[in-house]
């Protein structure tokens, strides 16, 4: 993605994950917009560039993490929701065996007690890859640690995920179904 087409992905983030109300923007129960009404805060934005939306669907394509996706003149953010309703999300039909998490190790203290759970945001944000846990919790430390959910055995007993774009989510994991994953990078 060149450095418009970041930027524009940011901006996406900030008006469909976490402040729609803010443009006025009405998201629907499955977390969808108006791509139009999308399209023209954009473009207000970015007043210097020519925003339509063939650019919004580039910028939807080409990043190399899927947030956002596109249906029938619609747009949402897969993942990362903080608006105040709740995003209904389909359950997924297939899970890896295990999930990661990437935290701090401050984190781990407490989620060693108390479970993953979703803080500020809608779900719990897991990977199916180590690699993008790590990059996510490098977010937020230097030195991330990685999480195994044991995702079978949480099924197995009720717990409930989602897929999302690239990402599985939860409500919340309990903590005899996470262990830590000893690796060092």
């Amino acid at each position: 993605m060149n450095r418009l087409q970041t930027q524009i992905s940011k901006f996406l983030s900030y008006t469909l994950r976490h402040h729609p109300e803010r443009f006025n923007i009405e998201v629907d129960a499955q977390g969808y917009v108006d791509l139009e009404d999308i399209v023209n805060i954009v473009d207000k934005r970015f007043p210097n560039h020519q925003i339509d939306k063939k650019c919004i669907e580039e910028v939807t394509k080409d990043s190399e993490k899927r947030r956002f996706e596109i249906v029938n003149d619609r747009i949402r953010a897969f993942y990362g929701h903080s608006v105040r309703n709740k995003i209904e999300m389909d359950i997924a039909e297939s899970v890896p065996d295990k999930l990661y998490h990437g935290t701090n190790p401050k984190a781990y203290q407490q989620i060693k007690k108390e479970g993953l759970k979703r803080k500020s945001r809608q779900y719990v944000h897991l990977s199916k890859s180590i690699d993008t846990a790590y990059s996510v919790g490098k977010r937020r430390t230097d030195n991330p640690i990685i999480l195994i959910i044991h995702s079978n055995q949480a099924i197995k007993d009720g717990i409930k995920f989602y897929k999302s774009g690239d990402m599985y989510l939860a409500d919340y994991i309990p903590p005899s179904y996470v262990t830590l994953y000893m690796h060092n990078y």
